[in-house]
């Protein structure tokens, strides 16, 4: 299993939300025989990595390329979190 994106609102955090999201991961992904769950982590997101090793995940010896085309939109995750318009 990978997770490819997870986030908590930012007035979620540190109230216990993540450490629950992820107990339920582990939970779900017994439950389906899955063997390993998988995600990514950004270089300079130490937060993030503390969070996921605080779960009982640990840092795996991968690496991970990509290539930028210059095409396109970045995706920003916080866009989520933007106000909607009324």
């Amino acid at each position: 299993m990978t997770v490819n994106d997870s986030f908590v609102r930012p007035d979620r955090r540190r109230k216990g939300v993540g450490r629950e999201l992820a107990k339920r991961l582990v939970e779900e992904c017994k439950v389906m025989k899955v063997c390993e769950i998988g995600l990514e982590v950004l270089h300079g997101n130490k937060t993030a990595a503390a969070f996921w090793n605080s779960v009982g995940f640990q840092r795996a010896d991968r690496f991970l390329f990509r290539k930028k085309l210059g095409i396109g939109n970045d995706f920003d995750p916080q866009s989520l979190f933007a106000p909607l318009a009324t």
